[in-house]
């Protein structure tokens, strides 16, 4: 484990109320290429139901080759070699003592922002995770309208720190409340003018099927990172198109898990709402991969 964990006194949080988890930019990327050119630019899953067939093959693959890794959708979290990760929000719990005492949790992606609120939580956990050792994270839950000034305060709030992975979430983009696929792609495109990095993008199975007929041409989204929601230990229809394989797949939450014990994966130190996230590699090759490139 390559992790390095310090010492610090019990802190269990109290959860706070919470409310729920233009100008087109100039530079876009080549489609197919990873090269630059200058031109003058909470919605649940759809069949969410927990599937009791854990899984017990050994082996990963931490990579996104351009063929799916079938193995890597049958319940990767119980094998020996993947890692963990949290996604929070203020409103989690955590009591990062007892969280230390998994081994495989090595990553927090917390919720920086959501739409144009900031997460009260945020800076202080971000401050807590890096001083433990963790890799970290920042999502922007995306709401209609304001799609600039939703980009601008997210990069606020990220203050250019690179090793902070950077993550649109789209929940569904059909309703008037959440960020639409076509203000996803600005969201995209003004983060990228801006940083030069390309956010990991959150979706669901079915937003991820909508993101692969939409954008399947678009570079913005051809090369960046997919964190897949489905919240079942199998996966048997994984929606390829733009990305063959997943990032981080998010198994486990509130909305798959009632009581802690019956859940797909338990963090210690975290409730049954937590939502957890595997990645079929080592620390090694997360750590690799933490990254917007």
């Amino acid at each position: 484990m390559m992790v390095a964990f310090l010492s610090f006194s019990c802190v269990e949080e109290t959860p706070e109320e919470d409310c729920t988890k233009t100008n087109e930019p100039s530079t876009q990327l080549v489609a197919g290429s990873d090269s630059l050119e200058n031109d003058s630019k909470c919605e649940t899953d759809d069949d969410g139901g927990v599937d009791d067939d854990q899984g017990n093959d050994d082996g990963n693959d931490g990579g996104n080759d351009d063929v799916t890794d079938i193995d890597a959708l049958n319940a990767p979290w119980n094998k020996e070699g993947t890692s963990i990760v949290i996604d929070a929000y203020e409103q989690n719990r955590i009591d990062w003592n007892k969280m230390a005492a998994d081994t495989k949790m090595v990553g927090v992606i917390h919720r920086s922002s959501i739409g144009m609120r900031v997460d009260k939580k945020y800076v202080e956990r971000k401050n807590i995770a890096k001083e433990r050792g963790y890799l970290w994270g920042a999502y922007h839950l995306g709401r209609r309208g304001n799609t600039i000034a939703q980009a601008d305060l997210f990069l606020s709030l990220i203050d250019g720190e690179e090793d902070t992975l950077m993550v649109l979430d789209l929940e569904d983009t059909s309703s008037s409340s959440f960020m639409s696929l076509d203000e996803a792609e600005v969201f995209m495109d003004y983060v990228y003018e801006k940083t030069g990095r390309i956010p990991v993008v959150y979706a669901n199975h079915s937003t991820t099927k909508k993101l692969n007929t939409k954008f399947k041409n678009k570079p913005i989204f051809q090369q960046s990172k997919l964190w897949y929601a489905r919240f079942k230990s199998r996966v048997t229809d994984y929606p390829t198109g733009i990305w063959p394989n997943y990032f981080l797949w998010q198994f486990s939450s509130e909305i798959n898990c009632s009581r802690t014990g019956s859940c797909l994966y338990n963090v210690p130190g975290t409730s049954s709402d937590m939502d957890i996230n595997v990645f079929n590699g080592d620390f090694t090759a997360l750590q690799a991969q933490w990254n917007n490139d």
